[in-house]
This record gives structure tokens, sequence and C-alpha cells, in this order.
């Protein structure tokens, strides 16, 4: 098992989006925000992750398979849509407190999955990188301390249980690569708003870690408008661009995306 170096905690809720073009500067300024996982580098995927939504209320799958053909499209990662899996099919056992297990596994070099059991009248033994849980709060609370893999994140817990925000992630990884997330997005919330949660905690779990707030040019801003996608394309690219690895500089990837900047103006 590899020994995980770093966690990465963010609880964003945002909704999407291109700004102008002036004030390059500016747009630097949020895209070193968004981009930054610790001291001052960046995380990044180096293997297509596995998603897996558990959900006991219904949800908008094809929001997901937009949101996974948008990362696959920037990241050049063969990203596929999610599993599904639907509690309220499985029937609902007690044991589901005491017998659940998460279990992190290799599965070759420099890769990873989890392993989760979750206990119903019929077990349930689903493997993915990344967990995303539509739940009921008191089901969300018990994923949230199992999927937490030797760090419990007790404010996580306290600020989607109470209603104090609708979605959050996590991601954890070592040296090589971001290996593991968790997403909780509510399931009781507006259809837009869920759209809106899928790809904002979706995305972000690719490695664009932090919101910079009352962004002009980015989705990952906390103010409630829509906005085109283009600057955070643009910033996904650049942290998968192939030169980039786990770990790298933040400055790497912002030389990439200002480049990639020019290049869009020249084009038009």
């Amino acid at each position: 098992m590899h020994r995980l170096l770093s966690v990465v905690l963010t609880a964003a809720l945002s909704l999407a989006g291109w700004g102008s073009t002036h004030a390059a500067a500016d747009d630097l300024s949020d895209a070193r925000i968004i981009v930054t996982a610790k001291s001052d580098t960046v995380k990044k995927w180096h293997y297509a992750p596995r998603f897996v939504v558990v959900h006991d209320q219904a949800v908008d799958q094809s929001a997901f398979a937009e949101v996974t053909d948008f990362i696959a499209s920037a990241t050049g990662l063969p990203v596929k849509p999610p599993t599904f899996v639907n509690l309220t099919e499985e029937g609902f056992d007690p044991r589901f407190y005491t017998a659940s297990r998460y279990s992190p596994r290799n599965t070759g070099t420099g890769q990873m999955t989890s392993d989760l059991l979750i206990a119903q009248k019929q077990d349930l033994k689903l493997s993915a990188n990344i967990f995303v849980f539509m739940v009921s709060p008191h089901l969300a609370s018990h994923f949230i301390a199992l999927t937490s893999y030797g760090r419990f994140t007790g404010n996580l817990t306290r600020s989607y249980v109470q209603g104090d925000g609708p979605c959050y992630f996590k991601v954890l990884s070592n040296g090589e690569s971001i290996h593991f997330g968790t997403i909780l997005i509510a399931p009781t919330i507006n259809p837009d708003l869920q759209r809106a949660c899928i790809y904002e905690e979706m995305v972000q779990a690719m490695g664009l870690m932090n919101d910079a707030q009352d962004s002009t040019y980015f989705t990952f801003d906390n103010l409630p408008e829509n906005k085109p996608r283009d600057y955070d394309q643009r910033l996904l690219e650049a942290l998968y661009d192939p030169r980039i690895r786990n770990g790298d500089e933040v400055d790497q990837v912002l030389d990439i995306y200002a480049s990639l900047g020019t290049e869009a103006l020249v084009r038009q």
C-alpha cells in the first residue's frame, strides 16, 4: 500500500463559467487559487478514475454523462460515466451501520482502487476510485466516516448533514497520483442545482482543488450565476498536459494555461 502523503478537502457550491478576455492577470490569479493543492504544488490523476454513484433517490444520469465527457475531453483520460447503485432497490438493513466496510488497495504499478462493502439485506460489493454519495443525511454521515481513510472530517459531516451546503468533495493522493475521492451531493436539491453540483464536484475532484471567490472567469467561484466553462476547460487541459506530473509547481501549469489562452486569442 502506498503511504498517503496528502489530503485535500474542499467544500464548494457554484454554477459554471467563462468571463471576458480582459485583465489576464486576474484570471491567472484565480487559476492559481483553484489549481493549488499543497505548498504551491498541484495534484492530478495519472490514470482514469472510476466513478460509482450511490443514491437513494432519483439522480440525473445524463448530467453525469455530460460531465464525464467534458473531463475526458479536457484531460485526455478515458473517463467513463459512473455506475449507478440505487440503495432503495436493495433493501435497508441495520447492519449497514456495523458491517459496511471501505478498503483501498493497489491494482497495479502506480494505480489503486477502493472496495466498498455496503451491508444490506443483500450486501453490495463495489469498487471505484471516486464514490459519489447522493443519499439521505443519516446515510451520508456513515459513508463520510467510512471513506475518510484515516482522517475523519467532522466539520464536513456536520456541514452537510445540517444543510450548510449541498455538495462537497474530498480527494486523497500520494506522490504519484490522486487515487481516491468522495463526493457528496444532497439528493433533494432542485434539478438545476443538482446538475451544477455534479459538474463542479466531479471536475474539481480531477485536481482543481479550490474556489476563487467571486471569480469573473471560472465557475468555481461561489456565485449563483451561469457562465460558460471555457476557462475551466483550459485550466484542466493545462493541468493534464503530459509535461505536468503530480506534485509539480503551480507555475508550470500556469505557464501552459497562459499559452493556451494566447493560442485561443490567435485563433479568434
